[in-house]
């Protein structure tokens, strides 16, 4: 095989949670007392770490952007986990590519908690050699999630990162693994093939490049 490790993002990659992250960010301004942000920019939400979203777009300092991303991952405990969609042959995917005997990795900017929740709800939990999320503080980028999989599950050889956005693609350049962008997620626009990168239209195109 080409690739020991495949590693996927989480959101707009497995699964559609946009209606929880949605929800999550009009939870956490209530909390907060912020005023809402119009319905466009909540897109932005999807990908990125929450703290960094509530700095940038609301202009919070780090403390405050801190408690946002508390009340958000609050949300997405109770409530976001239950609100996301499937994509389409997601599990059939994973099952066949364990089949050819690759390990299959989770790397998330979600808290670790609610991504092994969220799995375990759609049944694909047990699919993985190992889920990685973000830590209590807030602290952790995305190459640092990706290297985590890499050492937790022993790879030597080749890595490769499957995900829909540029954090994605600039973490897995970081990380040293190559990179396969969706384009039916949230990150990435049918015009990405301006990026330096490889690009499917749906999961099963994922095999032709294993």
């Amino acid at each position: 095989m080409k690739y020991e490790l495949v590693v996927f993002d989480l959101d707009g990659t497995l699964l559609d949670t946009s209606p929880g992250i949605f929800n999550s960010v009009r939870y956490a301004e209530k909390r907060m007392k912020l005023d809402a942000i119009p319905d466009e920019q909540l897109k932005r939400f999807v990908g990125p770490p929450p703290k960094d979203m509530y700095m940038e777009i609301y202009g919070l300092s780090e403390e405050d952007a801190l408690s946002a991303a508390r009340f958000h991952r609050e949300y997405g405990r109770e409530k976001a986990i239950y609100e996301a969609i499937t994509y389409p042959n997601i599990k059939d995917t994973l099952i066949l590519l364990k089949k050819m005997g690759i390990k299959l990795a989770v790397a998330t900017l979600k808290s670790q908690g609610i991504a092994e929740r969220i799995l375990d709800n759609f049944e694909l939990k047990n699919l993985f050699n190992t889920i990685v999320g973000m830590d209590d503080k807030e602290s952790l980028s995305k190459a640092q999630t990706i290297l985590k999989a890499v050492s937790d599950t022993g790879t030597k050889g080749k890595t490769v990162m499957v995900g829909d956005s540029r954090y994605d693609l600039e973490g897995a350049k970081e990380a040293g693994a190559d990179f396969i962008g969706v384009l039916y997620g949230f990150g990435f626009s049918p015009d990405a093939v301006c990026y330096d990168a490889v690009f499917i239209n749906k999961i099963e195109e994922l095999l032709k490049y294993l």
